[in-house]
C-alpha cells in the first residue's frame, strides 16, 4: 500500500505500507551533532522521517526493533545509540491559535510531558497549574538525578506560530520577543540551556519546520543547534530521488515513462547537488491515483500541498498597497528566475520587507529552488508546474484584492478551453482587452518581462496545461510553451508562443513588421508539429497590437 498522507512510521512498517528507506541517514545525523534542526517545505515527508528517528532511538520499542527495521539499511548497520533514549516528542501543528495562545501552548506541551511520564512509568508527575517550561525543567531535573537520557523531537516547531504571524504580528511579537515571560520563548530558552549543559538530561534534540523565522526570533538570533537544512549530505533526507521513484514504480509495476518531472520534481537544497528531488506528497498523490484508478488524478495539484494565500498575503502588502515583494514575484514569472548573493539561514519575521530575506523565505517554503550557483550568486527558479500554478493564484488574488485587475475567471477558463480544443486565440484577446479596460493594472504590465510574467501567471491557471518558459527547442528558446498536462487524455492543441514587446515611445508600423518577421523566423526554427500551434503575440506597452497563428 502507498503511504499517502501517513506519517506514523510504526504504522507504515508494521502494516506493510511501501517505505522509501531513509535509515541510511542515521549515521550521518550522529556525525553532525547532538542538537539538529532541518527546514523543508510542507508535505515533504518530515514527519515520517522524524517518526522513523523516534522509533530507532526509543528504548520503549527496543523489543520491536527487528520487526520494524528488518528490511532497512540500518538493521545491519546499527549505531551504538539505537534504542537507548527516552523520546519526548512534540508536534506543534496540533496547537490552536484561537483564544489564549499561551495557555493553548502550555496545555498541549504539559499533556505531552504527562504522556511521556506515563509511557516510561517514571516516578514523578507534572503540575498542570504551572507552565509547560517549568514542568519541563522539573522533568529535566528528575531525569538528571536518575540518569535518564532524554531525546527531544519537535515536529513542525513553527506551524502554529507561523499561523499566528500571518494574522497578527502583534500577537507573534508578544510570543517570541516580549520582555515579559513569554511561554513559547521561555520554552526554547530552557532547551537552549539544556544543550549547553554537559550534565543535562537533554542528550539529543531534532527539530523540523518550514522556515527559520521563529527560531531566529525566539532565540534572539543565537543557535539552539546545528542547522543541517542546506548541507549536501542531507539534500534527500526527505523527498524522493529518481532512483527511489524508479524502485517504487517497479514495485507497483507502473509504467516508468511518466511525464511528471515538470509538475513534481526539481527541488535542490544545496548549490553543489546535481540531481534534484521530488516532493513526496506530490508523487504519492499522483501514483495513488494511477494505482487505484489506472489514470492520473483529475487535478494535477494536490490540495494538501497548497499554502493558503493568506500565509503570503501580508508579505506583499505595505499600507494596503502591493509592495516590492510583489514586484519580485512578477519578475520571477517574467524572467524565469531571481537572484540572490546568499540564502540566509537565520533572519527575523520582522525584516521580511528586505529583499534578501523575502527571497530566502520563498526558498525555504519551496516556492523557489536552486537552479544554479554562478559567479558567487544563486539563481532561483520556480521548481515545477504545481508551485507555478499556486503562485499564479497568489498573483491573481493579490491583483483582485487590490482592485487592480479583477477578471471573470470562468470566462477566462472558457477561452482557454477554446484554445485547447479549437485553436482559438480568444484567450489572448480577452486578457488584452481586460488590461486595456483597467488602467490600474498597466503599472504592473510595463516592460517585456512584466508582460511575459503576467501572461505566464494567468495562462497557468488553466487545468489543461503546464506553462513553461524559455524551453530549449532546436537550438532556440521558446518564450512560452503551453504543454498538455499529463492528466489530459484528449488530443488538444499545444502552444509555442513567441512574445515580442515594443515600448510605447518606440512603436512604428515598421518596428511592428520587423518584430513579427523575427518571431516567425523563430517559430520556423522551433518547427511546430502535430497538435502544436505557433502563435505570434506583440505588445506595445500594455496594449496587444498583434496576435496571429503562425502558418508555415
Amino acid at each position: 500500500m502507498l503511504p499517502y498522507g501517513i506519517s506514523d512510521f510504526r504504522d507504515v512498517k508494521l502494516n506493510n505500507y511501501y517505505y522509501i528507506d531513509k535509515t541510511h541517514f542515521i549515521p550521518k545525523i550522529e556525525l553532525y551533532g547532538r542538537y539538529l534542526y532541518l527546514i523543508r517545505p510542507r508535505r515533504f515527508g518530515k514527519s515520517l522521517f522524524l517518526n522513523m528517528l523516534a522509533l530507532y532511538y526509543d528504548i520503549f520499542y527496543k523489543d520491536e526493533f527487528e520487526d520494524v527495521f528488518y528490511d532497512c539499511y540500518i538493521f545491519k548497520n546499527q549505531t551504538k545509540e539505537a534504542s537507548s533514549y527516552h523520546i519526548l516528542k512534540f508536534d506543534f501543528s496540533a496547537i490552536s491559535t484561537k483564544g489564549d495562545i499561551d495557555k493553548n501552548f502550555s496545555d498541549y506541551c504539559n499533556s505531552d510531558i504527562k504522556k511521556f511520564i506515563t509511557k516510561y512509568k517514571l516516578n514523578t508527575s507534572i503540575d498542570e497549574n504551572i507552565t509547560a517550561h517549568k514542568n519541563l525543567k522539573n522533568l529535566f531535573d528528575f531525569a538528571q538525578q536518575n540518569s535518564i537520557s532524554i531525546y527531544i523531537m519537535i515536529d513542525e516547531y513553527d506551524n502554529f506560530i507561523n499561523n499566528l504571524l500571518m494574522h497578527s504580528q502583534t500577537d507573534y511579537q508578544k510570543l517570541v520577543s516580549s520582555k515579559d515571560e513569554a511561554i513559547y520563548k521561555e520554552f526554547f530558552k530552557l532547551l537552549k540551556a539544556g544543550t549547553s549543559d554537559n550534565s543535562s538530561a537533554l542528550k539529543k534534540m531534532f527539530i523540523t519546520g518550514v522556515s527559520p523565522l521563529a527560531m531566529y526570533d525566539v532565540t534572539s538570533g543565537s543557535n539552539i543547534g546545528t542547522n543541517i537544512t542546506n548541507e549536501y549530505a542531507f539534500n534527500s533526507a526527505v523527498g524522493v530521488t529518481k532512483d527511489e521513484l524508479q524502485k517504487l514504480l517497479n514495485h507497483y509495476k507502473i509504467d516508468s515513462k511518466l511525464d511528471i518531472d515538470d509538475w513534481y520534481n526539481n527541488y535542490k537544497f544545496n548549490r553543489d547537488i546535481k540531481e534534484s528531488i521530488y516532493n513526496t506528497d506530490m508523487i504519492l498523490y499522483y501514483l495513488k491515483s494511477l494505482y487505484l484508478t489506472n489514470r492520473p488524478p483529475d487535478n494535477m495539484v494536490d490540495l494538501n500541498v497548497r499554502t493558503d494565500y493568506s500565509k503570503l498575503r501580508y508579505l506583499v502588502y505595505t499600507d494596503n498597497k502591493l509592495n516590492g515583494n510583489f514586484s519580485l514575484l512578477q519578475e520571477l514569472f517574467g524572467n524565469g528566475y531571481i537572484t540572490t548573493l546568499e540564502l540566509k539561514d537565520s533572519f527575523s519575521a520582522f525584516e521580511l520587507k528586505k529583499t534578501s530575506n523575502f527571497v530566502s523565505l520563498l526558498y525555504y517554503l519551496g516556492l523557489v529552488t536552486i537552479d544554479k550557483y554562478y559567479r558567487g550568486e544563486y539563481y532561483l527558479k520556480i521548481p515545477n508546474q504545481t508551485i507555478k500554478r499556486i503562485m499564479g493564484e497568489y498573483i491573481q488574488t493579490a491583483l483582485e484584492e487590490s482592485d487592480i485587475f479583477d477578471i471573470d475567471l470562468s470566462k477566462f477558463k472558457k477561452s482557454m478551453q477554446e484554445f485547447a480544443y479549437d485553436g482559438s486565440l480568444n484567450v489572448f484577446t480577452y486578457l488584452a482587452n481586460e488590461i486595456k479596460e483597467r488602467s490600474k493594472v498597466r503599472d504592473y504590465t510595463s516592460g517585456e518581462s512584466f508582460v511575459k510574467g503576467f501572461l505566464i501567471a494567468y495562462l497557468g491557471l488553466s487545468p489543461y496545461y503546464g506553462v513553461l518558459s524559455e524551453v530549449e527547442r532546436n537550438k532556440g528558446f521558446v518564450d512560452i510553451l503551453l504543454k498538455k498536462a499529463p492528466n489530459i487524455d484528449d488530443d488538444i492543441f499545444e502552444g509555442l508562443i513567441e512574445l515580442k514587446y515594443i515600448s510605447r515611445n518606440k512603436f512604428t508600423q515598421d518596428e511592428l513588421d520587423k518584430q513579427v518577421i523575427q518571431a516567425k523566423k523563430q517559430l520556423v526554427q522551433y518547427n511546430p508539429e502535430g497538435f502544436e500551434i505557433g502563435v505570434v503575440v506583440v505588445f506595445n506597452g500594455w496594449e496587444m497590437v498583434y496576435c496571429k497563428i503562425f502558418s508555415k
